[in-house]
């Protein structure tokens, strides 16, 4: 079994969804994970940021608040550009 993917399940419909870890960062003293779902069919993945919580010996994935979702998607984006500015001053 590939360590990188982990199953989730819709409390409110019961549906597993697998997602692949891609990356994570930190943001205001919170964690989150970058991950891709995983579909038959690849046009159809798409990007979920959760909150990473320790608790513990457990870890625990929680989803953005509504409020939230915007200002986390915009500060990994603006952490992408860096990153690729960065690479091409590289390069």
């Amino acid at each position: 079994m590939d360590e990188d993917i982990i199953t989730m399940v819709n409390e409110e419909t019961g549906e597993e969804i697998e997602l692949r870890i891609i990356d994570n960062f930190d943001m205001e003293d919170r964690t989150f994970g970058v991950f891709l779902t995983i579909t038959e069919n690849e046009d159809e993945a798409e990007i979920v940021i959760l909150e990473i919580i320790e608790d513990g010996e457990d870890t625990l994935l929680q989803s953005l608040d509504e409020s939230e979702e915007d200002t986390v998607y915009d500060y990994y984006d603006s952490l992408c550009d860096e990153a690729e500015a960065e690479d091409e001053s590289e390069g």
